[in-house]
């Protein structure tokens, strides 16, 4: 009957071919903080959320030191992926947040995610150093999207800096005294494309500095990082890949920070990466308190 059939189809053009399923996304329920999010089921989020339920709390901590001395302070979360740190901040404190993201499918949980919150304002934008459209390839799409640039192949992708971006939308302001940034190794590259923001409302700048994704696009974070001493900023405060807090420095502690920056090579180190956490001159006070705060959290204040 198989033959027959094939044969009748065949006279038209067409035939009879196995194909593999393909396997159908579903959406999980997450809970980060006070809240529950959806997240794709092939979200690696997913898995770490629920082995490690603090999973990112230092940025509620952070988001709550600022609040205390910049009570009407705004929250922009940049590489904002399905809306994780948008339920980690709210679970801290009900402040307004910008977030933005470049990925279709993480910009769609996201948008979902955030309907529970009030005062959150979702732009859809990859973001870079300067207006421009690049040729690169997408990886880990909806998830970790990562961006390669690939002169040869990919696909054009706009880019354009966070300045223009909230200039467009009229959001620059002073208001903005929290800057998170979280974009596989273009960390540094986005904030290159911030310095009007920088200079105007000197926000914290918290970030993942990730050597083997700034590696990959052949970007060195740390001339960006030290480039910010000449912005005003002092404080630089270091949490591991797990967000545990480590250590407080000045930027002037060059010798420090490239040794610490060393030993965080990547996968074959005992630390991934780290994230960073900047802040002005103006706000050393913030930051003495959030280091004394974090000692104690972790048993080890005097």
């Amino acid at each position: 009957m198989r033959k027959f059939i094939r044969k009748i189809l065949g006279y038209f053009g067409y035939d009879i071919i196995k194909v593999m399923p393909t396997p159908r996304q579903k959406d999980v329920p997450v809970t980060v903080g006070k809240f529950q999010i959806l997240l794709p089921n092939f979200n690696p989020l997913i898995k770490t959320y629920f082995a490690q339920p603090e999973f990112a709390s230092e940025i509620g901590r952070l988001t709550l030191a600022m609040k205390e001395k910049y009570p009407n302070l705004t929250f922009l979360d940049i590489g904002a992926n399905a809306g994780d740190t948008v339920a980690r901040v709210k679970s801290a404190a009900d402040i307004p947040i910008i977030s933005v993201e470049g990925d279709d499918i993480s910009f769609g949980y996201l948008t979902g995610n955030v309907r529970q919150f009030k005062d959150v304002t979702t732009i859809k934008q990859f973001l870079g150093e300067k207006e421009d459209q690049i040729n690169a390839s997408l990886n880990k799409q909806g998830w970790n999207t990562t961006i390669i640039p690939s002169p040869e192949g990919g696909q054009k992708i706009p880019i354009r800096p966070l300045d223009v971006v909230l200039g467009d939308k009229g959001l620059l302001n002073g208001k903005i005294k929290i800057l998170k940034v979280d974009t596989e190794g273009f960390d540094t590259i986005i904030i290159r494309g911030s310095m009007d923001l920088i200079r105007t409302a000197k926000p914290m700048i918290y970030l993942e500095f990730n050597w083997d994704n700034m590696n990959a696009i052949g970007e060195n974070g740390l001339k960006t990082i030290f480039g910010l001493r000449s912005e005003g900023y002092n404080k630089i405060l270091f949490y591991d890949d797990r967000g545990k807090y480590i250590l407080t420095t000045t930027l002037d502690d060059t010798v420090l920070i490239n040794s610490l920056s060393i030993y965080a090579n990547g996968k074959t180190g005992l630390i991934y990466y780290y994230n960073l956490c900047l802040l002005h001159g103006d706000d050393d006070d913030v930051a003495l308190k959030i280091a004394a705060n974090e000692m104690n959290l972790s048993g080890s204040g005097v």
